[in-house]
């Protein structure tokens, strides 16, 4: 009887759904399944084949509702086909015929090769003059120009997709010429979910980030791009996590950031900027410097007195000592003075060579030497001879 009775609370279990798109109604379906099963069966045995049933589905549920999670985190790139499709719907609306045969003859015989986002930047040139001018420009203008022309670039986009590649585009290139400030201007009006090469996003993002040390976020951008985007490009892969690990170990005004702040300081002034950003960078090198030098000499006196300290008071001397003597001896030190005497014209030249010794001095040294050797002669031979 009882066998019998579990089989048909079995059968009897209400179905639900097991894949639900939230928490919440998750929750909310296993409340209403132990509710139903307690109310109808009242039986100890009923309730354990219920709480069982229930940890199974909580069990499946999760498990699939983590795999629908994971696979919605992954950002992978549109098909060829896909982004051809959007691009000749959008040069319908805004392109006209000679423009569409255009678009027809470029797209065709390069598809198999032709990059997505560099064929997008060429449908979009084909309608905007603007983004045609700069396309052709940017290569070859100078770093000190292009931020006054972006400034100045005035694409006229009225579909996001298109939009948010073009920034794309823009933004990778301005990083590439180290405008790191004005890539990430284009990036964060990015929709991520609207890009036909996320990797190529976070990649440099996270470059910009990374040079900017901008910590916080360009670790952010390096999770996305080696956990979600897929494929993801060996390059990517490997300068990634290079970069990883550079910027995971960075600490605030320490000498290693202060060396980047130096670094960054460089660029911009390769790049003409001398204005209050740079000023006010210089500055913080200046004040970091500073605390790292007084720390370093704080460290140095705390050594040397806890070193001192160690030795004992008893041998310091309080000052040195005013003359110097032999260890151990009382005397002052003084000597007589001895008598060489003055026979065979010791100290004295002979007339000619002590003109010749005159001439040398003359012509090796300034007149005033030679003065000055002269007083210091007439005083040697005004003194008077020792006594013998």
């Amino acid at each position: 009887m009882t066998s019998e009775l579990f089989i048909t609370h079995k059968l009897t279990v209400p179905t639900i759904n097991i894949t639900p798109l939230t928490k919440e109604t998750i929750l909310r379906h296993w409340n209403q399944i132990i509710f139903n099963l307690y109310h109808k069966y009242r039986s100890g045995f009923a309730m354990l084949v219920a709480f069982i049933f229930v940890l199974s589905c909580n069990n499946i549920t999760w498990a699939q509702t983590e795999s629908q999670v994971e696979a919605a985190q992954l950002r992978q790139p549109p098909t060829a086909q896909v982004i051809h499709e959007h691009c000749l719907n959008w040069l319908k609306e805004n392109a006209n015929e000679k423009q569409l045969k255009s678009w027809q003859q470029l797209v065709l015989p390069q598809e198999p090769t032709q990059p997505q986002l560099e064929l997008i930047i060429k449908a979009i040139s084909l309608v905007d003059e603007p983004t045609r001018v700069l396309s052709i420009e940017l290569p070859t203008m100078p770093k000190h120009e292009i931020a006054t022309a972006i400034e100045k670039y005035q694409p006229q986009i009225n579909d996001s997709w298109i939009s948010s590649n073009l920034k794309l585009w823009l933004g990778r290139e301005l990083s590439q010429r180290h405008l790191y400030e004005e890539a990430l201007q284009e990036f964060v009006q990015v929709d991520t979910q609207e890009l036909v090469d996320p990797a190529t996003y976070f990649f440099y993002r996270a470059v910009c980030e990374h040079h900017l040390l901008l910590k916080t976020e360009a670790l952010a951008s390096l999770n996305s791009l080696l956990t979600q985007c897929k494929p993801l490009p060996s390059r990517y892969r490997m300068v990634g996590e290079l970069m990883k690990q550079d910027i995971a170990k960075l600490e605030e005004k320490s000498l290693d950031e202060i060396s980047r702040k130096m670094t960054d300081v460089k660029r911009r002034l390769n790049l003409g900027r001398a204005g209050e950003k740079v000023q006010k960078l210089e500055k913080e090198i200046i004040e970091s410097l500073d605390e790292l030098i007084k720390k370093l000499e704080q460290q140095a006196a705390n050594a040397s007195s806890s070193s001192s300290s160690g030795t004992g008071k008893g041998n310091q001397p309080n000052s040195g000592a005013k003359d110097s003597r032999v260890k151990g001896s009382t005397a002052p030190g003084n000597v007589d003075d001895k008598d060489i005497g003055r026979k065979d014209g010791w100290g004295k030249l002979p007339p000619k060579d002590q003109a010749k010794a005159k001439q040398i001095l003359g012509t090796l040294f300034p007149p005033h030497y030679r003065r000055a050797i002269e007083a210091y002669n007439r005083k040697a031979a005004q003194r008077e001879a020792p006594t013998p």
